[in-house]
């Protein structure tokens, strides 16, 4: 707690500074003097459950590949994985590089690990596109209020547009890397470069097929996934209530994701265009500007900084049980 009650200090302090800018000071402080703290301790236990659903699906998707991949080394990835991905957010290099890294280390071979890793990714972002899908065209048809119509069109169109891509991977040639490496043969600077490529399209295809068998054979690695996304939703919940009203479920949830969709964005931790793609889609619905500020950089401050610690830890773990496996090989 001693660090969620640091962050909240380094959020009204960066709460201050933003909002004196643009004129809403007087506004700020209020809700920073009148804010609930009690419900620091509920973020902090809504984000740890959000975790945890993570290390299911790590669990879910990346133990029956190797042995080694247990429970307690799923927890280590995790943490130190989600961490990595949020300070270095451009497409998630950061975690994509540190868990392929510890894959290799636990057995698995090259195209294993990268299988296995874009079929985690298919089924994490399935939940993440397909929500934003279904959210914004409730939003749009009036059975959900509160987000114009042109915003919840744009969410629908950016999780319908990812989805028709991902499906559209199986129709991809299974034997697609045989095919490039013939037309090489025959000469060509463009088929020798198809073929260098192909790989890429044959492991997204195997991925998204693998996605699908397993989230047809056991609803576990959805129902992870779900809790992945949801309890980190709660968590923006909680931080809106504890400076005043939160917005309505639909605009909540459109907004989070939206913002979200700017971690393709090379930022560290995520500052900037995540931050500001929530608050401007919160101010596009009419949430009070002071309000959403204030209570998305709250929420990045347990969903981002409050881990790093126990990231940093479980990395540490990690290398040590990286070094262990080595040794035994």
């Amino acid at each position: 707690m001693a660090l969620a009650v640091a962050a909240f200090a380094l959020v009204a302090a960066s709460s201050t500074v933003l909002l004196a800018r643009v004129g809403q000071l007087d506004q700020v402080l209020h809700r920073l003097e009148h804010a609930n703290t009690g419900l620091l301790a509920l973020a902090v236990a809504f984000e740890a459950l959000s975790f945890a659903g993570y290390v299911a699906l790590t669990r879910f998707v990346f133990g029956p590949a190797s042995p080694r991949v247990s429970w307690s080394v799923s927890l280590d990835i995790t943490l130190a994985g989600v961490v990595a991905t949020r300070l270095v957010t451009a497409g998630g290099i950061g975690g994509i590089a540190l868990t392929t890294w510890a894959l290799r280390a636990a057995g698995l071979g090259r195209r294993t690990a990268a299988v296995r890793l874009a079929t985690f990714l298919a089924v994490l972002y399935a939940v993440f596109f397909g929500t934003l899908v279904v959210v914004g065209t409730a939003l749009a048809v009036g059975a959900l209020h509160g987000a114009p119509v042109e915003l919840a069109l744009a969410g629908v169109a950016i999780g319908a547009l990812v989805i028709v891509a991902a499906l559209g991977v199986l129709l991809v040639p299974a034997n697609v890397e045989i095919r490039a490496a013939n037309a090489a043969q025959q000469g060509g600077r463009l088929a020798r470069l198809a073929s260098r490529a192909a790989p890429a399209p044959a492991v997204a295809r195997e991925a998204i097929a693998l996605a699908l068998q397993i989230v047809r054979s056991r609803a576990s690695p959805l129902v992870a996934a779900v809790a992945w996304w949801g309890f980190d939703i709660a968590v923006l919940w909680t931080t809106f209530t504890i400076f005043g009203a939160p917005p309505a479920i639909g605009v909540l949830v459109l907004c989070y994701f939206l913002g979200q969709v700017a971690q393709v964005i090379p930022w560290p931790g995520g500052i900037g265009p995540v931050e500001g793609g929530m608050i401007a889609a919160f101010a596009a619905c009419d949430v009070s500007v002071a309000l959403a500020v204030v209570a998305v950089l709250s929420y990045q401050a347990v969903s981002t900084w409050l881990p790093v610690v126990p990231g940093a830890w479980a990395y540490v773990r990690l290398r040590q049980t990286v070094t262990e496996w080595r040794n035994q090989s």
